[in-house]
């Protein structure tokens, strides 16, 4: 139950929380996925759905999946089959054309996000709890919720606009802190008594391995969603750069010519100088610059390449999961939040 909540929220795999058990009856054709997607949203969307996650005694992402995989047999199409078939729809490759069906299937992923996230705004309590400890259930739900909220468009560009105005790195990732302790009050528990139940889970749940890995895969997404973020940052402020900075053009010229063990050595010579700039405003940044004669500019600016490229490679392998994160020396240049400081 909890474990197919999760999936309904983040994902869309999500449809499908139970395994298969059919073996009859045939796979959807394109048309009735788009109709389901469409009525799905439609249905998630209505008050009366809103109203029914309200009040029911059902947790609203099991009882969403519930809605959502009832809409199957109104198309004459078996539930299992029909959410495989949806885990299926890819992007199309270039060229190809699906009917808007992989963009469909994304709208209606966001839409079930942000329908488990009101219904639990919804159903907040109007008395936040101080001293009792936090029930597992509602430990799961809080893991679930904040993935779900960190996976949404609107979350990331809210977060990006908060990262660039935040001029000490190592403060950005109190945005994501402050989200998970508005998301504690919305599920009942005061903040500050929240986090303490957080933190107490290793001595309180220290046989439930289901709880651990949940707290750990919560972890690593906020680390995951913090790198991510400072790509994305990162990236636009530097494809602004080679657009209208000369020097950013030869300086990306001169990296594309070293050998690993050269950007390395510059990097390492660099990498203060790269934490300063990168955390200044875009005007003091660029007054910072004209300060420099055109050598110490340059590298500086290969410098900022250099530590971009791993900021991206450290994204992508955190992206794979912690088994590839554990590799290599990203984390010299990029060190995301501590667990603490998540919480």
């Amino acid at each position: 139950g909890a474990a197919s909540r999760a999936r309904a929220c983040r994902r869309t795999d999500a449809m499908a929380a139970a395994p298969s058990m059919s073996t009859m009856g045939a796979k959807p054709n394109k048309d009735q996925m788009k109709d389901f997607l469409e009525a799905g949203v439609q249905m998630m969307e209505s008050d009366g759905t809103r109203e029914l996650l309200k009040t029911s005694s059902t947790p609203p992402g099991r009882r969403l999946i519930e809605l959502q995989r009832a809409t199957w047999d109104t198309l004459g199409v078996d539930q299992d089959l029909g959410c495989k078939a949806l885990d299926e729809i890819l992007p199309p490759v270039e060229g190809e054309d699906d009917g808007g069906l992989f963009e469909l299937k994304q709208k209606f992923v966001w839409t079930a996000m942000r329908v488990y996230l009101r219904s639990l705004e919804d159903k907040k309590p109007a008395v936040l709890e101080t001293k009792a400890p936090m029930p597992r259930a509602t430990i799961i739900e809080f893991f679930d919720a904040c993935n779900a909220r960190l996976d949404l468009p609107e979350t990331c560009e809210g977060l990006l606009e908060l990262f660039s105005k935040t001029v000490q790195r190592e403060k950005r990732g109190d945005a994501i802190a402050q989200m998970q302790r508005d998301q504690l009050e919305i599920l009942g528990f005061e903040s500050k008594h929240g986090c303490a139940m957080l933190e107490r889970i290793p001595q309180d749940f220290a046989a439930d391995k289901e709880l651990q890995a949940r707290l750990q895969g919560w972890f690593a997404k906020a680390q995951q969603s913090y790198v991510m973020l400072e790509q994305t940052m990162i990236g636009r402020r530097v494809a602004e750069e080679l657009e209208s900075n000369p020097d950013m053009r030869k300086a990306k010229e001169a990296v594309d010519k070293m050998t690993p063990l050269e950007r390395g050595t510059l990097i390492e010579r660099n990498a203060q100088k790269v934490q300063a700039i990168m955390g200044m405003p875009a005007a003091a940044k660029q007054e910072h610059m004209k300060t420099l004669c055109e050598a110490d500019r340059l590298e500086l600016l290969q410098a900022q390449l250099i530590a971009f490229n791993v900021l991206k490679q450290q994204a992508a392998q955190m992206h794979m999961g912690p088994a590839a994160a554990s590799g290599g020396d990203a984390g010299a240049v990029v060190a995301p939040p501590s667990q603490e400081e998540m919480v």
